[in-house]
């Protein structure tokens, strides 16, 4: 799994990132969702669809209710994502000479 353009999409959403906290440490049906946000149940299936897609969550039905929960591996992967990048953040190394296909 290396999908991290679309789980930072995913994430680029007030509802959804509000959705992704609700879920930390739970698993949620879509119903528990859907009584925390003033929208309308096709809206926050749509949400959790998008964050399906991107690994982000998944669904596991009981019965007639569906109930979703994180999936680790993708925090992980932003996690590694970020901590490379923390690594990095302080370095301004120069590349010299400047490219040569703009002279």
């Amino acid at each position: 799994m290396n999908n991290l353009p679309e789980i930072f999409k995913a994430l680029g959403d007030d509802t959804r990132l509000k959705i992704v906290e609700m879920l930390l440490g739970k698993e949620l049906c879509v119903c528990d969702i859907w009584d925390a946000f003033d929208k309308t149940q096709p809206v926050i299936s749509h949400h959790l669809k998008v964050l399906k897609h991107a690994g982000l969550v998944v669904d596991t039905r009981d019965g007639k209710w569906i109930y979703y929960s994180l999936t680790p591996e993708a925090f992980e992967l932003i996690d590694s994502f970020t901590s490379r990048m923390r690594q990095d953040l302080s370095k301004k190394d120069r590349q010299h000479p400047c490219s040569q296909n703009h002279k």
